[in-house]
């Protein structure tokens, strides 16, 4: 019972899900039955879509395989809509999942941003060459967490 309550309080308060339930305005681009595909009210660039599950999922890993394969095909066929525009030259894809990885709503979804070279934003890696070693030790380390030998 209390998680039910809690569950309710947090869709409540939930931008997305009041989004879905037509509470607040949206402009919506591709919808079916598992996921929506809407414009960020603040896009990088123009065309800058956000793609959500239907149902209120925090996190990335706790969506339903089917949640997952829509979310990835909604995400694909909107980046081929994208690259049909004037001024869009690639489509870069975000999806943080959790605050610490920049998760600004805790909703999952997948953005979709058209790109072209001049628009000033920065997507690069700011990580640093790893030596093979300590790579191989950390792969070790997620294959063990994935249950391979």
């Amino acid at each position: 019972m209390i998680a039910l309550v809690e569950d309710l309080i947090r869709m409540t308060l939930c931008p997305f899900c009041r989004v879905l339930a037509g509470e607040l305005p949206s402009s919506p681009v591709l919808e079916n039955d598992l996921v929506v595909a809407i414009l960020d009210i603040r896009p990088a660039n123009p065309g800058h879509t956000l793609v959500m599950p239907r149902r209120h999922v925090e996190s990335f890993t706790a969506l339903s395989p089917p949640e997952v394969e829509q979310l990835a095909l909604c995400g694909q066929r909107i980046a081929k809509a994208l690259k049909q525009l004037d001024g869009c030259e690639a489509v870069a894809f975000s999806l943080a999942d959790g605050a610490a990885a920049g998760q600004d709503v805790p909703h999952t979804h997948l953005h979709v941003v058209p790109r072209r070279t001049d628009d000033g934003l920065g997507w690069r890696a700011a990580g640093r060459l790893q030596d093979r070693e300590t790579l191989d030790a950390i792969a070790a380390r997620i294959m063990t967490a994935l249950g391979m030998p």
